[in-house]
């Protein structure tokens, strides 16, 4: 650690960006560190849904790498950013949504990263906790759960540079015994979930819906943070294609053994999984703990480091390790709080951010993409860029939510689907576009 320069913590680094004589970064870390933090359980867990949806294998075989093709898309695109600007994915949106516009993604995003810090954390010191009892240790949750969020903590603390500095030899060990457990699971399961009836329409496009979104509101936010390190001369195909593959890689192979050892998840959910497989691997059912608590390590410093950019870019004044400390404190609170029914709550709550992160990515992209020679200048209020974002995200919400908390006219009208975060990227695009185009000088 001792060689790992802790990032700059001062707050001229949101707002300033990265200097050019650090944009040094070779081209290939960024994939590691976003495909490490798709490896996970809540990843396996994709590919257990989508073959309880009575798909036969062929027809999850295609839902998953298409869903997985289409919504690592988004992230690809927005990392190819980074460089260019020198700023954090949220900070960069402010060109385009104004000072005002920006600070209200900038929250919502600090808001989601602690609350997928919660879900993975709480599964993964339930995990060491059941680890450490199979070797005689009685380790209270809190303290399973205090000794995971001070290593998160500590990474987010010297920041990007100990996240792309560690995320290659993580990757590659938890890529090696997700294998092995993964053929050890399928070996004992012997198939997947075989279906119960024909696979109607609505259930292909519930699961491809589902399997896009996962990645498309869970990385679109971020990825800029883990490429502004690059020279800014790195062919914009080179960022895309690393950040593409990271995510599409990572979910169609968890998905894939998600899907194969289905028929021995009873529950749903990533303990359900958890058990499922520690019950198919037996004598190893250590390893799966092992794994569950390990690799919440890498994911949630991504969480916590980006959470940490977002709180400033959203008008925290104090310093990055300041906020990378509030955001573990909070998370680390919330954990010990949490009920059964508020996680289910919070899962439902997160759903609805795709609601935001598709328009807010639509803005954002054509603003970039269409920059070309015009001023650079920040709006002190929410400009138009802004507004629009705003305004559509609601309207997604209203026309085309479908979860625990409300149904929208559309989502009803196509049998609780919901096709918002499409319709919202592509009408906050093209009216920013047109807007763009009206305003552009000659």
């Amino acid at each position: 650690m001792n060689k790992i320069p802790i990032e700059k913590t001062h707050a001229s680094l949101i707002r300033d960006g990265v200097s050019e004589h650090e944009q040094t970064l070779h081209p290939a870390k960024p994939f590691w560190v976003l495909f490490v933090a798709n490896l996970g359980i809540g990843t396996w867990l994709m590919g257990v849904i989508i073959a309880k949806m009575n798909l036969t294998f062929v027809t999850g075989m295609g839902v998953l790498f298409s869903g997985s093709f289409v919504g690592s898309l988004l992230p690809a695109l927005t990392a190819t950013i980074g460089p260019r600007s020198r700023l954090s994915q949220i900070e960069a949106g402010r060109l385009s949504l104004g000072l005002g516009g920006k600070r209200i993604p900038a929250f919502l995003n600090w808001v989601g990263a602690i609350g997928w810090d919660v879900i993975n954390n709480i599964i993964a010191s339930s995990a060491l906790v059941l680890l450490l009892s199979s070797f005689g240790l009685s380790v209270p949750f809190w303290l399973a759960l205090g000794i995971l969020v001070t290593v998160q903590m500590i990474i987010d603390i010297y920041g990007h540079h100990m996240i792309q500095a560690t995320s290659r030899w993580t990757g590659v060990f938890l890529t090696l015994f997700f294998i092995v457990i993964g053929v050890m699971a399928m070996r004992q399961s012997g198939s997947y979930v075989p279906p119960t009836r024909p696979a109607g329409l609505n259930d292909i496009l519930s699961a491809l819906l589902l399997i896009t979104i996962y990645n498309t509101s869970g990385w679109t936010t971020y990825t800029a943070d883990y490429t502004r390190y690059l020279p800014r001369k790195t062919p914009s195909f080179t960022i895309f294609l690393g950040i593409f593959l990271a995510l599409f890689l990572s979910l169609v192979l968890l998905g894939f053994f998600g899907f194969m050892t289905a028929a021995s998840v009873t529950e749903e959910t990533p303990a359900g999984v958890m058990k499922g497989l520690q019950q198919l691997t037996g004598k190893y059912s250590g390893l799966v703990l092992l794994l569950v608590g390990f690799s919440a390590i890498p994911s949630n410093a991504v969480n916590g480091n980006s959470a940490a950019y977002s709180l400033m870019s959203s008008g925290f004044r104090y310093s990055r390790p300041a906020a990378a400390m509030l955001g573990a404190v909070t998370g680390y609170v919330i954990c010990l709080l949490a009920s059964g029914s508020f996680l289910d709550f919070f899962e439902n709550f997160l759903l609805l951010f795709a609601h935001w992160i598709a328009p807010w990515g639509a803005v954002v992209l054509v603003h970039w993409h269409l920059a070309g020679n015009r001023s650079q200048k920040t709006e002190e209020g929410i400009s138009l860029g802004g507004m629009i974002f705003i305004l559509v995200s609601i309207g997604s919400l209203f026309l085309f939510s479908s979860n625990g908390f409300y149904r929208g006219p559309v989502a009803t009208l196509l049998g609780g689907n919901d096709i918002g975060p499409f319709v919202g990227f592509l009408t906050a695009g093209l009216i920013y576009y047109a807007a763009t185009k009206r305003s552009s000088p000659g």
